[in-house]
């Protein structure tokens, strides 16, 4: 009978002394899990707002609302590291002669 106490006590023990890091290294990877999936879901949000916003400038130039230059300025709006879009940011917005898209307006028409 007192053997059997001494290996309980002793068993206790030892869960007691593995129990804090175990419990740590647990939470600490649950935490990193919740992390990593509020940020695929952050992502996942982030990418279906900006379709969403190109889908609804595609309706209003199709519909004549707002014109296409208009409309890549505002798509183009924060995103300082596309070279492309730098290039139809600085671009004027609407040349005088519709006719002839080639024609560059002088700076005073600017």
């Amino acid at each position: 009978m007192l053997n059997a106490t001494l290996a309980d006590s002793a068993l206790t023990d030892a869960l007691a002394r593995y129990l804090v890091p175990v419990v740590a290294i647990g939470g600490g990877l649950l935490f990193a899990a919740f992390i990593v999936a509020c940020g695929v879901m952050r992502s996942v949000s982030v990418s279906k707002a900006k379709e969403s916003t190109k889908r609804e400038l595609a309706a209003y130039v199709a519909e004549g609302s707002i014109h296409p230059d208009d409309a890549v300025r505002i798509l183009a709006a924060g995103q300082d590291d596309d070279k492309d879009l730098k290039a139809a940011r600085c671009a004027p917005s609407r040349p005088q002669d519709r006719s002839n898209p080639d024609q560059v307006p002088s700076p005073a028409q600017a």
